[in-house]
């Protein structure tokens, strides 16, 4: 038996089609309509539930995340001192990067032509893989029509971050981003050492009012920052303070647990943009990615879950990108 999308827990069945609720026929008597609604709205509730526990169970994986990441820089300044501390950031201002291939600058010349800028996220494929596995992995989605690539260097990701971003680097010639958890100048400085031509992992919620000091060091040094957003406060005091380069649903998401928030906020936030930013959404599917080009998205982060999950081999991914390619290429 087909069940109404409507109301999933009182199924109708119409000439051997599922109908909405509200298409019901007339002959349908008032307090049948009562008990669909009824059962709409406990569907809702539980939803909205289970939308809160996954919520909160997020939040406390973030804090986890940071709390492990500050311990690890905690142990590297410490080791490093801090006379070869400033020289390392010293030296990194003194020569900022000169990227052959500028992230920014590719995205504001695909804006006058309406085309986002697509970049897809790599890691190692398995713990057994190797950093010219990621390489590999990069040269593969660039082949496919992606634009950039972001390498995920996080200890949870790889056991050698940095040897994946310079291999990665050095084997596509496209704009090259280093994704981590950004707490601290020095890490911006590492991605310039291994040529990155920008980083994804700067959040507002987490460094607070840390957030444009560590924009303005990563553009003083010739690399891109956008600054990950997830309400329009922390966008006004940020565009307020010069930040040019925005990031949504990056790697902490929307996820409160609202019916729709996340799309509603997102779209919200790319109508609110300083003059002249520029934006980078985050999609796990490609219909998110088609929800955040059509909400006014420069540029769209494909995550690795859209990339690799699901048991897909490497020629559905190629079809999935040409097929999501060729539905963003058009005019809207």
């Amino acid at each position: 038996m087909l069940q109404c999308w409507g109301c999933a827990r009182m199924p109708y069945v119409f000439m051997g089609s599922a109908l909405p609720c509200s298409s019901l026929p007339r002959r349908v008597t008032s307090a049948q309509q009562r008990r669909v609604d009824s059962c709409r709205t406990l569907a809702q509730a539980d939803d909205a539930a289970e939308d809160a526990s996954n919520s909160r169970s997020r939040a406390n994986a973030l804090t986890g995340t940071i709390k492990r990441k500050q311990k690890q820089m905690a142990d590297l300044l410490q080791d490093l001192g801090m006379e070869t501390l400033e020289d390392r950031l010293q030296s990194a201002t003194a020569s900022p990067a000169v990227p052959s291939h500028r992230f920014a600058q590719l995205i504001q010349d695909r804006i006058p032509y309406g085309k986002p800028v697509l970049v897809a996220e790599v890691c190692r494929p398995s713990p057994s893989s190797s950093s010219q596995d990621v390489a590999k992995l990069a040269a593969d989605y660039v082949a496919w029509g992606v634009d950039a690539i972001a390498v995920a260097t996080d200890l949870e990701e790889t056991p050698a971050g940095l040897s994946d971003l310079f291999a990665v680097c050095r084997a596509v010639k496209v704009p090259v981003l280093q994704w981590d958890w950004f707490l601290h100048p020095l890490q911006v400085a590492e991605a310039k050492e291994a040529g990155a031509a920008g980083i994804v992992g700067v959040i507002a919620n987490v460094l607070g009012n840390g957030s444009p000091i560590m924009s303005s060091f990563a553009a003083a040094i010739g690399l891109d920052a956008p600054v990950e957003v997830v309400n329009k406060t922390e966008l006004t005091r940020l565009g307020d303070a010069g930040v040019p380069f925005f990031g949504i649903n990056l790697s902490v998401g929307l996820s409160l647990a609202l019916p729709g928030f996340q799309n509603d906020m997102a779209k919200g936030l790319l109508n609110n943009m300083p003059f002249g930013a520029i934006t980078l959404v985050g999609a796990k599917s490609s219909a998110d990615a088609r929800k955040a080009r059509l909400a006014g998205a420069d540029a769209i982060l494909l995550k690795k879950e859209m990339l690799v999950g699901n048991g897909q081999d490497a020629q559905d991914v190629r079809q999935m990108l040409d097929q999501l390619i060729y539905s963003l290429s058009g005019d809207d």
